[in-house]
């Protein structure tokens, strides 16, 4: 008898030992999910000599940027041919838009028209010897010799604008495939969005997109200061519109690829 009550002693005192704080520890986490996560001064459930202060460090809303608008831009023409990539496009060429792809800042319902006005520069310039035509539209994001000749915004590498690439022919000198990619990890806007003023803040869709357009035609990039004014000069600006026309060098530059 003795021995049970002695087996009964050490049981109540194991009990106390190791289940008590484990309900204690319960009790403890019971009492702290109910302190919100907000900044405050709150109430210890249990503990009524105490106050628990939150603190939340929050991130900073982002800054809405307003379109600082720049009128009244200069556009000064330039003299300095530019020159050939070594292909031309045949008599008729056919080109793809991705309107999925195009920043809302731009506008979606805007890249036809931006597109036009782009393209009939170039084809003006090549005495109608090259004609653009519209095609379907494609939800292609990416660069690839797949038939079609896009133009989306997308991914590109590095700090580049634009990327245009082109396949071709060497021995033929004509261009087989060209797509375009704008980099949508830049800011962008539409002049057209705002009566032909520019938004200092971020890059001109048309004036960028006709830029690349002339590599399509078969012009190179210039990066000498005699080219600053050309369209094809390859350095583009926030707040830039004055490739939307192209210069007498960039026009005689054509003019020799379509004689």
């Amino acid at each position: 008898m003795k021995k049970i009550i002695i087996l009964l002693a050490i049981y109540i005192f194991l009990a106390v030992v190791f289940f008590n704080p484990v309900s204690a520890n319960n009790s403890e986490n019971d009492n702290m999910e109910v302190i919100p996560e907000k900044d405050g001064v709150y109430d210890v459930p249990g503990h009524p000599n105490l106050k628990v202060r939150v603190f939340i460090h929050k991130a900073r809303p982002p800054r809405i940027i307003e379109p600082s608008l720049i009128c009244d831009l200069s556009d000064p023409d330039s003299s300095s041919v530019v020159g050939a990539t070594g292909w031309r496009l045949p008599a008729v060429w056919t080109y793809n838009l991705n309107p999925g792809s195009v920043p809302s800042s731009v506008g979606s319902a805007n890249i036809a028209n931006i597109s036009s006005l782009s393209f009939g520069n170039w084809q003006s310039a090549s005495g109608s010897k090259v004609t653009f035509i519209t095609g379907p539209n494609t939800t292609i994001s990416r660069k690839g010799l797949d038939g079609k000749n896009i133009i989306a915004w997308g991914r590109t590498s590095g700090s580049a604008l634009g990327v245009t690439y082109t396949w071709y022919n060497p021995s033929t000198g004509l261009a087989v495939e060209t797509d375009t990619i704008m980099n949508k990890k830049f800011s962008w806007s539409w002049s057209g969005n705002f009566g032909g003023c520019a938004d200092g803040n971020s890059y001109d869709a048309q004036n960028i997109l006709t830029h690349e357009l002339g590599h399509w035609i078969g012009l190179d990039d210039e990066y000498a200061s005699g080219f600053a004014n050309n369209t094809m000069y390859g350095y583009g600006s926030k707040g830039e519109i004055k490739k939307d026309t192209l210069t007498s060098g960039d026009i005689t530059g054509v003019s020799e690829i379509y004689p």
